[in-house]
């Protein structure tokens, strides 16, 4: 019987840490937001950085700001357009994956089939 309550406990609390999905408006000509945990971050020789979500979107929600994806599991960002934003961004995004805190990212445009990123929040520990 403990071990059943344990368990049920367990997938309660672990199904909670789980962030929403992005979620699009078309408020102020169209955007996306997502407010949750840095899953992964990537960035490439082509200068791509990729914000994975901890939770994917559908590609259909991007309909809602008037964009279109290819993929809802992350956000991007060329490098090559503002290095410096790209710069702190990276930075920004990879102190709230360490310190396993929450941030809030609103996106618009698109870049590479991907919603593209233009501000992060950091959330307070």
């Amino acid at each position: 019987m403990n071990k059943l309550f344990i368990s049920i406990l367990f997938l309660v609390f672990s199904c909670s840490s789980f962030s929403a999905a992005p979620s699009c408006s078309s408020a102020y000509g169209g955007y996306c937001a997502y407010v949750g945990k840095v899953d992964r971050i990537y960035i490439n020789s082509g200068n791509l950085i990729l914000l994975y979500f901890d939770t994917p979107m559908s590609i259909e929600t991007a309909s809602d700001a008037g964009l279109t994806v290819t993929n809802g599991g992350a956000a991007a960002y060329n490098m090559s357009d503002n290095l410096e934003f790209a710069k702190m961004f990276y930075s920004t995004a990879l102190a709230a994956q360490a310190s396993g805190r929450e941030v809030n990212i609103q996106m618009r445009g698109t870049q590479s089939g991907y919603l593209k990123f233009d501000r992060i929040w950091l959330s307070a520990p």
